[in-house]
């Protein structure tokens, strides 16, 4: 069920992020998606995730599939079947810890639908898009580069610490991957097993 009339959710002020990177610091038992605004004055913003999430992230951002459909293309396939695509993912909001997204789908009948969605699964859906939908992210998560106070660095670390008991589950393998951005990253597929 949308969790929103399209009208009601405000895109003004969401800043559009890309994804850089997903992976694990070791002995985190969770992994971690960073998203690096256009805007460079303002601060990358990371999300703790399941190691499983990262795999399957991983596998995305290095255009590679499983020899089964994984979740989210399994869900990219269903709704590509019934003509819907992901117009955007928003990042916006955090509650009780947990950043919390909202997923538009638009129909051949021209209408928007919002659901509401966990990050990582928003972001796969965006990623496997033929062209990849924009990742918008409300303005107080990422921060600005010249703000002292530490608030958005408060926001990464009190999320990281109080999602590892709900998100985090022990991995003995670690997945890294680069994004390759317009600015010379690394190229996509440097996933990396440790």
């Amino acid at each position: 069920m949308p969790v929103l009339e399209p009208d009601s959710f405000n895109l003004a002020g969401l800043v559009p992020c890309r994804l850089v990177r997903v992976g694990v610091d070791l002995p985190e038992p969770f992994a971690r998606v960073t998203l690096l605004p256009d805007d460079t004055s303002l601060m990358e913003f990371e999300i703790p995730i399941s190691i499983e999430q990262a795999r399957q992230l991983a596998l995305i951002v290095a255009k590679e599939r499983a020899p089964r459909p994984m979740t989210a293309e399994l869900m990219q396939d269903v709704l590509a079947s019934y003509g819907f695509n992901v117009s955007y993912v928003a990042l916006d909001e955090v509650v009780d810890g947990n950043v919390h997204a909202v997923l538009a789908l638009s129909g051949q009948d021209g209408r928007t639908r919002l659901f509401s969605a966990r990050p990582s699964d928003a972001i796969m859906l965006a990623l496997l898009q033929p062209v990849q939908a924009p990742i918008l992210v409300a303005p107080n998560l990422v921060g600005r580069r010249d703000v002292t106070d530490g608030q958005a660095e408060d926001t990464v670390r009190q999320m990281s610490s109080e999602e590892v008991g709900s998100q985090g589950a022990s991995h003995p393998q670690a997945v890294d991957a680069e994004v390759a951005t317009s600015t010379g990253n690394p190229s996509p597929g440097g996933v990396q097993n440790s």
